[in-house]
């Protein structure tokens, strides 16, 4: 039997029996290939969508029960969107050799995640080769942790304690950035390939059906975690409260004719073409001025921060136009930067001290946007005291759940997320 042959009649038999992996397999396009260093693994294409890569050789000389839990193991890899994050991680690194270390690094805290969520044995055999896989324990790490985690704590480790991969045989990662290492922007394919991810998970809870009820709960919880929404919908939330700007801005148009100086436009009697009037028309302007205001005191979690972050993508996304200005505050202003595109994002986090932010809304309100998007867990100098011209008009508060709001209630839109 073929190899191709083989790995469909594999999936198809998952289908039959109800396995989850079947139905999100049957989505992925699969493509041999001899140097692939591994037996197989997922991996991104320069237009945003993903295979499902193996290695003929290996696959033919592995059983059935082992080549299901390497396909487990890479749907797993599939439903905690690995790829995109990794490209997001490694996208504003310029050093080669910090980028791969950082990739290896990412390589064994992602497999140490979904070996424990796919509940994989300690060894796989591989063409009679028996290679460990990692799991948390492997590196004195805490289990049930999320990839991120994983990752900044081997991250921290001591150059003596640098961790090693415990198996290659299985999926080393390696066409996560290879098939993609020349794409310039890689913020922009790892937006494209979560698109495409989730909509093949979709497709497949789709023709799961009535199924869907029996899958673990660990696969339910993923699933219903690629599939959701963002935390707030931060475009449209500006939209809704600062319509009236729309209205009462003006761009200069040099499309158009200003009516007052109409007589400037004429013919050009020698050549019959028409002068342009140096004196522009104008036309409505659509697009938003935003500040946004994040608050890098030490209260504020790594989650927290990552979430304003995510919120200046989501609005760069809605409108590419707009004119994003960053301001991080603790108890001074520590950092001010504008943001056109989502590479500008500096994840570089200045502060984590004390909470004063009365100097960051009066940076704001110099700047004079239309509106000033404040991330915050509300735990703060006692802003409904300020001045109210010493803040900005549209203020917006960005606050978790478990912050307070007593100090800033007062003052503008809250938002719990």
């Amino acid at each position: 039997m073929e190899t191709s042959d083989r790995l469909k009649e594999i999936i198809a038999k998952s289908v039959l029996k109800h396995n989850y992996w079947g139905f999100l397999f049957s989505n992925v396009r699969r493509k041999p290939d001899k140097l692939l260093p591994s037996i197989m693994g997922v991996g991104p294409e320069k237009d945003g969508t993903v295979t499902l890569y193996y290695q003929p050789d290996l696959v033919d000389k592995t059983d059935d029960e082992n080549l299901n839990y390497i396909i487990k193991h890479e749907g797993f890899h599939l439903l905690n969107k690995h790829i995109s994050r990794l490209l997001r991680l490694i996208s504003n690194e310029t050093n080669q050799e910090s980028k791969s270390y950082k990739q290896t690094i990412w390589n064994i805290a992602a497999d140490c995640c979904v070996n424990k969520q796919a509940e994989l044995p300690k060894h796989i055999t591989i063409d009679g080769d028996k290679g460990e896989l990692c799991f948390p324990e492997s590196y004195n790490l805490p289990p049930d942790k999320a990839s991120e985690f994983y990752y900044h704590r081997l991250l921290e480790r001591k150059d003596k304690d640098k961790p090693n991969q415990k198996s290659n045989a299985m999926d080393d990662h390696s066409l996560w950035t290879e098939n993609v290492k020349d794409v310039s922007d890689l913020s922009s394919l790892s937006r494209k390939i979560d698109g495409y991810v989730s909509n093949i998970i979709r497709e497949s809870v789709k023709n799961y059906g009535k199924n869907r009820g029996n899958l673990p709960g660990n696969i339910s919880e993923l699933i219903n975690q690629a599939l959701s929404p963002p935390k707030a919908p931060y475009y449209q939330i500006i939209r809704k409260l600062v319509r009236a700007s729309r209205f009462s801005k003006f761009k200069r148009a040099h499309s158009k004719v200003n009516r007052k100086r109409g007589y400037v436009f004429s013919l050009n009697e020698s050549l019959n073409i028409p002068v342009i009037s140096p004196f522009p028309g104008r036309t409505r302007d659509y697009t938003f001025d935003i500040t946004l205001l994040l608050d890098t005191s030490g209260s504020m979690s790594k989650d927290d921060i990552l979430e304003a972050l995510s919120g200046i993508k989501t609005i760069i996304e809605n409108d590419r136009h707009c004119k994003v200005t960053v301001l991080e505050n603790d108890t001074k202003l520590q950092k001010e930067y504008e943001v056109k595109k989502l590479r500008d994002i500096q994840f570089r986090i200045s502060g984590r001290g004390g909470t004063t932010l009365q100097p960051g809304l009066e940076r704001a309100k110099e700047l004079n946007s239309d509106v000033c998007l404040c991330f915050t867990d509300g735990f703060c100098d006692d802003i409904n005291n300020l001045p109210r011209k010493t803040i900005p008009k549209k203020l917006i508060w960005i606050v978790q759940k478990e912050g307070s709001i007593d100090t800033i209630n007062k003052t503008g839109f809250v938002v719990r997320i």
